[in-house]
C-alpha cells in the first residue's frame, strides 16, 4: 500500500494535536500490520525552527517572508519524511498536522502573498494530503481556549488572526477544498469521540487503499 497522508488541519486552537495524538492510538490498535507516522508542519526539524522565530517575532514580518520560510520547511519536511515514506515497500499511514493548506490560508487568504506565487514556490512539495479533516469548532470556545492557554507571543494566535482563520478555514474556496481533499468535523464534543469519529473515516480511507 503507497503510504496514505492524512492532515488534521483547523485553526489555532482547535485541538489538532490532541485529536492527531489520540488517532494514532485507535488507528494502531485497530491496524496491526500498518505503520503509523505522527508528524507535523511547521516541522521539528531544524527548517522548522525558522518559522517559529519569526512566528514569535515582535518585527513586522511580511507575508512573502513568511511563505520562504515555510516553503523551505514544507519541502524539507516532503524529502525527509514523507517522500521516503511513500517510496517504501511497506504498509505506512502519516497522520500529519496540518499541511500545505494552512500556508495559503495564513499567507495568501489572509496575508498578502499572491496565490500563484505561492503555488510555485510549493510545486516541488508534493505533500497533498489525501484526506485533511478540518477540526470544526466555534468562535466562543476558540476565543475562550486562547485566553486559558498562555502561550509565548504568536503573530497567527492573535485575535484578530483568530477571527480571519476562523472566517476562511470554514469557508473555503473550491478550488482548495478539492486541492487538498477536504471534509469538515464537528469538533465540539470530547476529544475521545471526535478522535474516534475521525479514525471511523480515515479507516475507509485506509481499507480502500488495501483493496
Amino acid at each position: 500500500m503507497p503510504a496514505l497522508v492524512i492532515s488534521i488541519d483547523g485553526t489555532d486552537f482547535s485541538g489538532k494535536s490532541t485529536i492527531a495524538n489520540l488517532l494514532v492510538e485507535i488507528l494502531r490498535r485497530n491496524n496491526k500490520d500498518i505503520i503509523f507516522k505522527r508528524t507535523e508542519v511547521p516541522s521539528r526539524l531544524a527548517t522548522g525552527f525558522l518559522t517559529r522565530i519569526l512566528a514569535n517575532s515582535k518585527d513586522n514580518v511580511s507575508s512573502n517572508v513568511f511563505a520562504l520560510a515555510f516553503a523551505t520547511d514544507h519541502l524539507h519536511h516532503y524529502e525527509t519524511v514523507t517522500k521516503p515514506l511513500k517510496e517504501s515497500n511497506e504498509n505506512f499511514v502519516v497522520i500529519q498536522e496540518r499541511s500545505l493548506l494552512t500556508t495559503y490560508i495564513y499567507q495568501s487568504l489572509i496575508g498578502k502573498a499572491d496565490l500563484k506565487w505561492l503555488e510555485d514556490i510549493n510545486k516541488f512539495d508534493k505533500n497533498i494530503p489525501d484526506l485533511a479533516l478540518i477540526l470544526k469548532v466555534l468562535a466562543d470556545e476558540i476565543h475562550k481556549r486562547s485566553r486559558i492557554e498562555k502561550r509565548e507571543f504568536d503573530k497567527f494566535e492573535t485575535r484578530g488572526h483568530l477571527d480571519e482563520q476562523l472566517k476562511i478555514f470554514y469557508n473555503l474556496p473550491k478550488d482548495l477544498v478539492k486541492k487538498f481533499n477536504v471534509e469538515y468535523i464537528d469538533a465540539e464534543n470530547d476529544p475521545e469521540d471526535i478522535a474516534e469519529r475521525c479514525a471511523k473515516r480515515i479507516q475507509k480511507e485506509i481499507d480502500a487503499k488495501l483493496k
